[in-house]
């Protein structure tokens, strides 16, 4: 019997469990190093536009990621956008964020923020209610890297575009 593959946001699987882990291979002893992991295809349900993406970042860590939405919309518009930022000790929001669209429709990423329970970075990500959506990246790289990242919970609202967490 073969085994079958499958991709979900926890990422590649099969029946006995994830066959892609983070990987941050050293390159000719530069130190360069880094890594792009897929937390999966976020699309809305139920009319609720606003997807909450709760990750395993936290926000007094001291680290540099990008998170990178690429998706689509009604209408067969493409959105493509990305935010970069820092997470220090000390802030009460991601730092020095930088938020690029260069997709052909809003939405994608939207906002970024420190859920007030347990300080982690929850990615806020806006589609159509109903249908449609993109894949959500995280990439590391050179002395911010060998960090995991995953999604520890995702929800879905009508309205709110932070808070939720």
């Amino acid at each position: 019997m073969t085994d079958a593959a499958f991709l979900d946001r926890e990422g590649l699987k099969n029946n006995s469990g994830r066959l892609i882990t983070q990987h941050s291979p050293l390159y000719g002893g530069s130190g360069v190093r880094g890594q792009r992991e897929c937390l999966g295809f976020f699309g809305g349900t139920g009319g609720n536009p606003y997807i909450h993406v709760k990750t395993t970042a936290g926000g007094s860590s001291d680290r540099m990621h990008k998170f990178e939405y690429n998706g689509y919309t009604y209408a067969h518009l493409n959105v493509h956008n990305s935010v970069t930022f820092y997470t220090y000790s000390g802030t009460a929001v991601p730092y020095t964020p930088s938020l690029v669209n260069w997709g052909e429709s809003t939405g994608g990423i939207i906002n970024y923020y420190y859920s007030s329970s347990d300080d982690k970075v929850v990615i806020v990500l806006q589609v159509n209610g109903s249908y449609t959506g993109g894949f959500l990246y995280h990439q590391s790289g050179s002395t911010h890297a060998d960090h995991a990242m995953d999604v520890l919970a995702v929800t879905q609202h009508a309205s709110a575009t932070s808070g939720v967490y």
